[in-house]
């Protein structure tokens, strides 16, 4: 089993995300968190650039976008949820 953490910010954001998520919205979220933990090198990734020594991603599904990175213990640290704020 794949391991991985959530920063604080990312568990603030998905508090806010899923009161007013839809079941569909919850399970692409779900899904992809999934497929990252798994393998965080997934194509369609692309590098956010902000600590080389820790390299970060960003991978959008839909109409979400998650910046995760890798640990130096081979983890991966869920960081930031962007979705639209209407």
């Amino acid at each position: 089993m794949p391991e991985f953490i959530f920063s604080r910010r990312f568990l603030q954001e998905l508090s806010e995300f899923e009161k007013s998520a839809s079941s569909s919205d919850l399970k692409n979220l779900e899904q992809t968190l999934a497929a990252i933990a798994e393998d965080p090198y997934l194509s369609g990734r692309v590098p956010s650039f902000y600590d080389p020594s820790l390299p970060g991603y960003l991978y959008r599904a839909g109409g979400i976008l998650i910046h995760y990175r890798t640990t130096r213990r081979g983890q991966v640290e869920f960081l930031n949820l962007f979705w639209p704020k209407i």
